[in-house]
């Protein structure tokens, strides 16, 4: 592993795009309240930042020289949840903070904390990240996937902290791997200790494309043993079992998009009259009030009859046997709504790239998806063992879900293949440790110290 101690971390010793960053960072950081005029995200981050740097001050003494994890937002989170969850059940735990960027992670770790403080991480200026490292005086600094902040690499480097990346991952057409800005990132990467990634793949990319020098192996992707755990706990669920009295065979549409939706949609009135014992439950990514309002009004001009998940759980299943539609309106449902899928499709992968693949594979059901998937490694998974399959049209989305419908023996036998898809690849939380746990005691890791590992 490199040692920090013998990382250069003067200014001058930086290349060109690494110390132009940190002179205009405190610029850019100032004029994001602008930006912010144009996004609501960004407005929320900017709102939720507000009196962030004395909420920490005050914090300080809970987490001082423990250990700190960054996460970008929800998923990154439930990639950090196993390896934090590990490491407190430890006799010697030391106190972990978790810092988040984006609101909708921030929002969903409150209600499902595992550190001993939870807040946002401030924009990326020095000074900024500079007062942080001194305030919490970690022992390890912990990236989980991507999401790695110069300025903050930099000021716990300079404090002598080491840095890791687990659960790393670098698609095959990041922007990190352009031209412009290559030799940027790996003058960032090369101030890490480790850098655990998800994959093969991502080692050879981070080694021979980005050309890091700094130590590379292959952790694996530690979500895997979150997704496990949450899908076991939601067995008995509610909301699982109430879908389940349905008594019907359910495609569940999973954290769908508008551009997501209009594969579905105009497909449905169709798929469902062929099949007289299939229901549709569609869960929207952001259940705001207007997208289910629209979403409600496209489903009456296609006469599909429908009905709110709050509404069906009110009724109880015996009301709607009749009903075609189940349209979820909460956030936080949809690990459990998997469980008593029979067929899924994951949203996102005509936006910004596909939403966990893996939950509704670890429910053995066959997975669908859009083409953007380059950001999920497990989607690729499905995709090379024969349960993962991409849709570009509606008459695509038609047809492959005609196949699986009409032979259920074929759409089990595909679920089955989903789901060792995920098995395969437990253990990633044992690797992890066996990474940070010299770092944070200065010896090897104990064998017991993972209760996730088979």
């Amino acid at each position: 592993m490199t040692d920090p101690s013998k990382i250069k971390t003067d200014f001058n010793s930086h290349g060109p795009l690494l110390r132009l960053y940190q002179t205009i960072s405190p610029a850019l950081v100032g004029m994001i309240p602008h930006f912010a005029l144009f996004s609501t995200k960004l407005d929320q981050g900017v709102s939720g930042r507000q009196g962030l740097m004395q909420r920490l001050k005050d914090k300080a003494h809970l987490v001082r020289n423990g250990l700190w994890f960054h996460v970008t937002s929800v998923g990154e989170y439930e990639q950090a949840r196993p390896i934090i969850d590990a490491l407190t059940q430890r006799p010697d735990a030391p106190p972990v903070l978790v810092t988040h960027f984006s609101p909708s992670g921030y929002d969903f770790a409150l209600k499902r904390p595992c550190a001993a403080v939870h807040d946002y991480l401030p924009f990326d200026d020095p000074q900024s990240m500079n007062q942080l490292v001194s305030l919490i005086q970690p022992r390890l600094l912990v990236f989980v996937k991507f999401d790695c902040w110069p300025n903050q690499v930099l000021a716990a480097v300079r404090a002598r902290i080491p840095v890791v990346l687990l659960a790393g991952s670098l698609a095959p057409k990041s922007g990190r791997l352009h031209p412009l800005g290559r030799s940027f990132y790996r003058e960032i990467f090369n101030h890490f200790t480790h850098i655990g990634v998800c994959t093969k793949d991502d080692a050879e990319r981070f080694t021979q494309e980005l050309k890091v020098t700094c130590p590379v192996s292959i952790t694996g992707d530690t979500r895997v043993e979150q997704v496990i755990l949450r899908f076991e706990a939601a067995q008995d669920g509610a909301t699982a079992t109430e879908l389940k009295n349905l008594n019907s065979r359910l495609l569940i549409l999973g954290s769908t998009w508008p551009p997501d939706e209009k594969l579905w949609l105009p497909i449905l009135p169709q798929l469902i009259n062929s099949f007289a014992d299939l229901k549709v439950v569609l869960t929207p990514h952001e259940p705001l009030p207007e997208r289910l309002k629209s979403l409600e009004n496209k489903l009456q001009r296609l006469k599909l009859s429908h009905t709110r998940l709050s509404q069906f759980m009110s009724d109880g299943a015996a009301k709607h046997k009749d009903t075609r539609i189940i349209l979820v309106d909460s956030i936080g449902q949809l690990a459990e709504i998997y469980r008593s899928g029979d067929l899924a499709y994951v949203g996102g992968s005509f936006t910004t790239g596909v939403h966990n693949t893996m939950e509704p594979a670890v429910g053995s059901m066959p997975v669908m998806f859009g083409p953007r998937i380059q950001n999920a490694e497990e989607a690729g998974f499905l995709v090379k063992q024969g349960a993962g399959f991409v849709l570009n049209k509606p008459d695509e989305a038609l047809k492959q879900a005609t196949l699986l419908l009409s032979d259920n023996d074929l759409m089990k036998k595909i679920g089955t293949k989903a789901l060792q898809v995920v098995l395969d690849q437990r253990g990633a939380t044992k690797r992890s440790l066996e990474v940070i746990l010299p770092l944070i005691f200065g010896a090897q890791p104990e064998a017991e110290s993972d209760p996730h590992a088979t």
